[in-house]
């Protein structure tokens, strides 16, 4: 880290040198201009000999400028291009039936221009065509340009013939019609309606109110959050069984450890069964505990044998209702106990809890992990917070 930064202090003075050479010009005597048409430079620098002690100067100096020959040049070369840097979509100023796009100037000659229309019922200073000005045969129009470097001017005309805009059959028909309807309307206003044409060149004219297209976005919607709540109820599904599965992962070491005592004093896997059940609903109905579904399981095992269901198949429901390899496994176990009749079943309930003791805190340890990278976005929040009163008291000291 130490070379590092060493290293790192050496790069930034090399860039600080290369920078620095900018500055070389005011040892000569000289500051340059910019080129054309751009902003004035801005120098900051330090002179030395002006007085006891080096003092702070600043000069603006303006872009450079084309002499009579050069911006005569330029203009002339600017003019050329003219038609067809402003004709837009048009094929030629010949026939103009769209918008022109007039320029305000060309930066990277230093010339502005500005335009004037002499016919701007027709087309305006903007280009913008009038299109219900504009007659059907075209009209002839002239636009002025006048091109201004520094103190050098030019003004040249551009002759146009402007057309209206290219239209179907429909849409003429339908101009037609609004004309129409716009001299009923003006005929007699002291009147609450307004007939409307009822036929058109010997046609029956038939009305309707225009559809708001908008109501469409419904038919989209309903579908969309028909998927929408489906997918949320999936996810809750989802987050339940989880949360479920995980509480059953952390009651098997208990639960384990209550039947090896019980079967370690003398009781039956039935009557050891009974008991933690009992247990269970006292503490429950004390409030000493909250339902646990591994309990509850359980409790509907021990309904089933006293309904009279065989013993083992209500054990193996009730690891099959858990859908967890632990509880499949000790299922596994309490039934091959009861058909076989071994009598180690209390040292293999022994190593069982072992394991599940092993389990139980390999999964605290995977909660525990899930809760902290929950907390990162609130702990960068936090931090972008404690960043921003710390830096911008700092910005606004220093100007």
């Amino acid at each position: 880290m130490q070379l590092l930064c060493v290293a790192t202090g050496l790069v930034m003075y090399g860039l600080a040198a290369a920078v620095g050479k900018a500055d070389e010009g005011l040892a000569g005597g000289y500051l340059e201009r910019g080129d054309y048409g751009s902003d004035p430079v801005v120098y900051d620098f330090v002179v030395e000999g002006l007085a006891d002690k080096p003092l702070d100067c600043q000069a603006v100096i303006h872009p450079v400028q084309y002499g009579k020959e050069e911006a005569e040049a330029v203009l002339d070369q600017i003019i050329s291009q003219l038609p067809d840097r402003i004709k837009g979509m048009n094929p030629s100023l010949a026939e103009v039936r769209t918008d022109l796009e007039l320029p305000s100037g060309f930066s990277e000659y230093g010339v502005s221009i500005r335009w004037e229309s002499q016919n701007p019922d027709i087309l305006d200073s903007f280009g913008r065509i009038r299109i219900e000005e504009c007659p059907q045969e075209g009209k002839e129009v002239i636009l002025k340009a006048r091109l201004t470097h520094g103190m050098y001017e030019k003004e040249v005309p551009l002759t146009l013939q402007v057309y209206p805009e290219r239209r179907t059959q429909e849409e003429m028909l339908s101009d037609v019609l609004q004309r129409q309807i716009q001299e009923a309307d003006s005929i007699d206003r002291t009147q609450k309606k307004v007939k409307l044409p009822r036929e058109y060149e010997g046609k029956n004219l038939i009305y309707r109110q225009k559809q708001d297209k908008s109501s469409h976005m419904f038919l989209i919607l309903g579908p969309l959050a028909a998927f929408l709540l489906y997918a949320r109820e999936k996810k809750e599904e989802e987050e339940k069984n989880k949360k479920r599965d995980q509480k059953l992962l952390l009651d098997y070491a208990d639960v384990v450890y209550q039947l090896m005592v019980f079967i370690g004093a003398g009781l039956t896997v039935g009557q050891a069964w009974e008991r933690i059940v009992l247990s269970y609903k006292t503490r429950k109905k004390e409030n000493r505990c909250q339902e646990r579904p591994v309990y509850e399981e359980m409790a509907a095992a021990l309904g089933q044998m006293q309904c009279g269901q065989p013993e083992g198949k209500a054990i193996l429901d009730f690891g099959k209702r858990c859908k967890l390899q632990p509880y499949l496994k000790l299922t596994t176990l309490l039934e091959q106990n009861r058909r076989t009749g071994t009598k180690n079943l209390q040292q293999v309930l022994e190593q069982e809890m072992i394991a599940a003791w092993e389990q139980q805190k390999n999964v605290a340890r995977r909660m525990g992990e899930e809760a902290g990278t929950k907390l990162l976005l609130p702990l960068f929040l936090m931090l972008f917070v404690v960043m921003v009163l710390v830096m911008v008291p700092a910005m606004m000291a220093m100007g």
